[in-house]
């Protein structure tokens, strides 16, 4: 019997957004759309995995986690690029200054900052865990107070890493979207909230439609009198 995999709930909505752009005709964003997106995550990798590259002796492998920026330098770079060249076509250039700057320090928050905290913090704690509950997982030092390379512990620490990152990350990102740039980095920027701004339109009418309502009344009283 062939069994299906369930999507989760990141697929779904992933999967909706591809079929809405498709619907309304709109063109594959190359950076969103396609797996070039993958290169923004390649510093979450490099970050989980410091522990096993550090102790290498390959000097490749030993560079990997700073290697691992490149890419998602490049990925962040084009981004904000694509981004104020689009907004400049259809908003003008100081609004496409504005946005593209504010992808910028999304996309640092959010590619850089949070994995590096989010790994760091996850695999602090499971090593003070190791280090308490599991001895074949346990740091140990040497007379002179060198660490002794444990590789069994640096693989389950950069899975720990790993793991914290697919946890975590989809709320970190959502929190930095709808706080840290909406209600305060955007505001700084210049950038007004959408739903700020379509309350706001909606304000202006109601006048009108009760005016309209109002006009309807006065007429209607006048035929019947």
């Amino acid at each position: 019997m062939k069994i299906k995999a369930t999507d989760t709930a990141y697929v779904k909505e992933a999967k909706a957004q591809k079929k809405a752009k498709k619907a309304d005709g709109q063109k594959k964003d190359i950076l969103h759309d396609t797996p070039l997106r993958y290169a923004g995550y390649c510093d979450d990798i490099g970050a989980a995995t410091r522990v096993i590259c550090s102790n290498s002796k390959n000097a490749l492998i030993k560079n990997l986690p700073v290697i691992s920026y490149i890419p998602v330098g490049a990925y962040i770079g084009a981004d904000v690029l694509t981004t104020y060249n689009k907004v400049k076509k259809e908003e003008g250039k100081e609004e496409a200054k504005k946005k593209a700057l504010s992808q910028g320090i999304f996309q640092g928050i959010t590619s850089l900052l949070f994995p590096i905290g989010i790994v760091g913090a996850a695999q602090k704690g499971a090593g003070k865990m190791f280090d308490k509950f599991i001895p074949a997982l346990k740091q140990n030092f040497a007379e002179n107070g060198a660490k002794i390379i444990n590789r069994k512990r640096d693989v389950a620490l950069a899975v720990f890493g790993i793991g914290a990152l697919i946890t975590v990350s989809k709320y970190a990102d959502k929190f930095a979207k709808n706080v840290l740039m909406e209600k305060i980095i955007n505001p700084i920027i210049g950038i007004k909230e959408k739903k700020a701004e379509c309350a706001k339109e909606l304000k202006n009418k109601e006048p009108l439609k009760d005016a309209a309502v109002d006009d309807n009344n006065t007429a209607e009283g006048t035929t019947q009198g």
